[in-house]
């Protein structure tokens, strides 16, 4: 009986000890986890989700990355026959800051129009 107690105590100070290393260690990994997703750079596939998400569906036309980096994202799209869209993506934290520049190459060069979309928009990441 003496013996089985011994084992049964030192049984739950074991799990007391895992217990205690486990939470921690856990709570430490979702917290950056979450921090590693707002310092990721942007890439098409997901910058493509997050201007459909904005409202961007109809733009996307032979989307390409302009350049990238932690802190922005620009990807470049040529809606319809002379059309070409300036799409900026900044992360902050767990949202994303979009700023769009419509435009059209008609005449040879880049010309600044209004489609009827917001300039800017922010999406959850």
């Amino acid at each position: 009986m003496m013996k089985m107690k011994k084992v049964l105590g030192l049984f739950l100070a074991l799990v007391t000890v895992a217990v205690i290393f486990t939470v921690p260690a856990s709570f430490t990994s979702n917290q950056s986890n979450t921090a590693y997703a707002s310092r990721k750079a942007i890439s098409l596939k997901e910058g493509k989700k997050l201007l459909k998400k904005a409202g961007y569906g109809s733009e996307l036309g032979y989307a390409s990355i302009s350049s990238m980096t932690k802190k922005k994202t620009v990807i470049k799209t040529y809606p319809g026959a002379k059309g070409k869209d300036i799409f900026t993506l900044k992360p902050k934290g767990k949202h994303v800051k979009i700023h769009a520049t419509f435009g059209s190459l008609d005449g040879g060069h880049f010309t600044k129009i209004n489609v009827g979309l917001p300039h800017s928009r922010t999406v959850k990441r």
